[in-house]
């Protein structure tokens, strides 16, 4: 897209596709990370906006912003990924012949340079608007996301790329909207990357907050055993599954809640690979 060219051509220390914004007055550096996956392009509209009509670069008080779009080659071949999801090899130590693996190796030259990251992704459907963060940040970060829906983790564990800052101490969060496309979902998200921008003191912003906050906390993500794995309903993000229900089958094998509480799925994909995470457990906390 002709609007968006900027980001998908600029570079910064010989890395592709990042996008710079320097106040010169430095300190601090702050990372926001676009098009991980190649459908998810309503946050380059996110970095347009604060370009042209925020004004970024004359309203950044301090420190540095780094626009990164993360996987152009799949943006150019309308793919999710070429070789390997981006957003499930930052445990990698090595993926031989993965364009995804060495474009993580490239963005490390970047990342280490970083204190702050917000990573921004989102869905095909369904009517939900999620944060996800650490649990150490949970207090933190309910001063100035304006989400109803937070979903928190130890993610120094996990694969997603704001878990290598995790590991490095640094502070990031990622969040979801709930339609490629949809400009509510974009006035959602542009808002709270005012708020986040706001809070960490790189530009004046008027912060809002939700007063109702619904906690879920990750339990377990589970792999089918085969590629005969199906769900024995059409469920939606966050349905609910009673104790002892059953919720999918795999040939012989089913899939019950076998935890003594009640037990919410998340990211039911609809197109299941057997090699792939097919879904992820979590129970509400207060």
């Amino acid at each position: 897209m002709i609007k968006y060219k900027t980001f998908l051509e600029n570079n910064y220390n010989w890395v592709d596709w990042i996008t710079l914004i320097d106040s010169w007055k430095p300190w601090k550096n702050i990372w926001i990370i676009a098009l991980t996956h190649w459908n998810e392009i309503v946050w380059l509209e996110v970095f347009y906006r604060l370009l042209k009509d925020f004004d970024i670069k004359n309203k950044l008080k301090s420190w540095k912003i780094y626009f990164i779009s993360a996987n152009i080659e799949s943006y150019k071949k309308w793919l999710r990924f070429i070789d390997d999801d981006l957003n499930r090899i930052s445990d990698k130590r090595s993926l031989d012949n993965s364009y995804e693996f060495s474009r993580f190796k490239e963005l490390i030259n970047v990342l280490d340079e970083l204190d702050y990251a917000i990573d921004l992704h989102s869905v095909s459907k369904w009517d939900l608007n999620i944060w996800i963060c650490d649990e150490c940040l949970i207090d933190e970060s309910l001063n100035f996301f304006d989400i109803k829906t937070i979903l928190y983790d130890d993610l120094s564990n996990s694969w997603a790329l704001i878990s290598y800052l995790i590991r490095k101490n640094k502070k990031a969060f990622w969040i979801e909207c709930w339609n490629h496309n949809s400009k509510d979902s974009f006035i959602v998200w542009y808002n709270n990357v005012l708020n986040f921008l706001s809070y960490y003191w790189f530009i004046d912003f008027c912060i809002k907050t939700s007063s109702e906050i619904d906690k879920y906390k990750f339990i377990y993500e589970i792999y089918p055993k085969s590629s005969n794995f199906k769900f024995l309903d059409d469920y939606n993000w966050f349905t609910k599954i009673k104790k002892w229900e059953a919720y999918a089958i795999d040939n012989d094998y089913d899939y019950i809640n076998n935890y003594w509480f009640d037990v919410y799925i998340w990211l039911c994909s609809k197109n299941i690979k057997y090699w792939e995470s097919a879904w992820f457990l979590f129970k509400k906390t207060i």
